[in-house]
């Protein structure tokens, strides 16, 4: 491989050593990958991906005694620079490619309903001088123009269960699994749902805006009467079924498909993506539902949002939204648009 990817990986990589790296850390590896493959990723990302995060479990069985990458500290992960620059020779690009996987797979499983982790510590790491670690967040923020573009496009095309999903999730912030658990009674008497237990044990009330209500009354007039609690319910007559949790993330995932055909362009985003763009939203002043005194729409401050989304510490809730740290720095300058 001409950028010597393939060098550093054969230098690491042992057979049999790989078969005493954490069992926990070979699992998230393999969940990692699959959501890649259901994002269509090219098999030789795949790969690229596959060889950089058994460097990294490699270097955690030899020098971290082994332990899950969930409990590494920021030290350990600015040590693993070291490591490879001082004792690898590695330069800073692929050092910081390398830092870049681990951050997204962090990112990964903090998001994941499966894993009890939500403090992705490699996201506080910098990337080493001259090579700035490059992210997507086209990837990971929708605009609030684009969900309800998305939303119109839905109804547009009588995917009504769609667009209370879209919705359900957009407003309320709530994870996959989270989601997953409202009930259809009560919906339309207020803005909470019932009752639901996130992350860690926590439990909340899920919160949706006046529009989505309105979508959740016309789903639920045209789904009609039926034995089930749950909101998410397909179909008609004999053929109505409870769609596993498993079907929310491959509708969203369509969602993503719809979107791309509508804007010309490849857009990938997940349930995941829509709890990010809450957040960013929400911080950014963007949603005209929601009005201050003025009758503009409303900057909540960091703290509020903190609240809103269940985070135990502002700085993850900062983590999830944009770097916008550049445009302030531009603004004080006048060197903004």
């Amino acid at each position: 491989m001409g950028n010597g990817r393939g060098k550093v990986y054969n230098k690491i990589f042992n057979a049999e050593e790989w078969e005493e790296v954490n069992k926990e850390n070979k699992l998230m590896i393999e969940d990692y990958l699959e959501e890649y493959r259901q994002r269509k990723a090219k098999e030789s990302t795949l790969k690229q991906y596959k060889n950089d995060l058994r460097i990294i479990m490699l270097y955690i069985l030899r020098k971290l005694n082994n332990l899950p990458i969930t409990d590494l500290t920021k030290k350990d992960f600015r040590r693993f620079s070291l490591y490879l620059g001082d004792e690898l020779g590695v330069g800073n690009a692929r050092s910081n490619r390398l830092m870049s996987v681990a951050r997204s797979l962090l990112t990964y499983i903090e998001d994941d309903d499966d894993y009890e982790y939500d403090n992705n510590i490699a996201k506080k790491v910098k990337g080493l001088p001259k090579e700035a670690i490059k992210t997507n967040e086209a990837d990971f923020f929708l605009s609030f123009e684009q969900v309800m573009k998305l939303r119109e496009e839905l109804l547009n095309r009588n995917r009504l269960l769609d667009a209370v999903l879209l919705m359900v999730i957009f407003d309320s912030a709530a994870r996959r699994n989270e989601a997953f658990q409202i009930k259809k009674h009560g919906l339309l008497d207020g803005n909470k749902a019932n009752v639901v237990v996130g992350k860690r044990g926590k439990k909340y009330q899920p919160i949706y805006l006046d529009d989505t209500r309105e979508l959740i009354r016309q789903y639920l007039e045209e789904r009609g009467e039926d034995e089930y609690d749950t909101l998410w319910v397909s179909g008609k007559g004999d053929k109505k079924r409870v769609i596993s949790s498993d079907t929310i993330y491959n509708r969203i995932v369509s969602m993503s498909n719809l979107l791309s055909e509508i804007e010309g362009k490849e857009i990938a985003f997940f349930v995941h993506s829509l709890r990010h763009s809450r957040i960013e939203c929400l911080l950014q002043g963007e949603d005209p539902r929601l009005l201050n005194d003025n009758g503009e729409p409303r900057k909540f401050t960091l703290e509020e949002v903190q609240l809103f989304v269940n985070h135990s510490d502002p700085k993850m809730t900062q983590s999830y939204a944009k770097d916008h740290s550049g445009d302030v720095v531009d603004n004080m300058f006048g060197l903004g648009k």
